[in-house]
């Protein structure tokens, strides 16, 4: 999905679009030409329910790479808790890794660390 401010450099940003957030938008709220928290979620949220239900019988580890606004929301759909975008509940390191096992719906590994 691209926005008025993809690619944008942070300073341009702040000067066309001062205070615009991702945390600041409402839940229905749009960035310019792009998406509302409640879309970026839904995006997410049904991506994850097809992934699971394609490679429900695959055999092996799978590697998905994404960025920590999508672990996040993974983060949550797993745990059962209810997402927004005020807060980042599950932070994701850079270059972290994440081992869920969607046998028993549980992470093994998060930011590189077994729990």
């Amino acid at each position: 999905m691209t926005t008025d401010l993809a690619g944008m450099r942070n300073e341009t940003a702040l000067e066309q679009f001062p205070g615009l957030f991702f945390s600041s938008l409402k839940w229905n709220e749009a960035y310019p030409n792009g998406e509302s928290p409640r879309e970026f979620y839904m995006r997410i949220k049904i991506w994850f329910e097809e992934f699971l239900i394609k490679h429900s019988n695959a055999q092996g580890n799978i590697l998905v790479v994404t960025h920590g606004d999508v672990i996040n929301i993974i983060y949550h759909l797993v745990k059962r808790i209810k997402w927004n975008n005020k807060n980042c509940s599950f932070k994701a390191d850079y270059c972290s890794v994440h081992v869920l096992n969607v046998d028993i719906m549980k992470f093994e590994i998060e930011n590189g660390k077994y729990i």
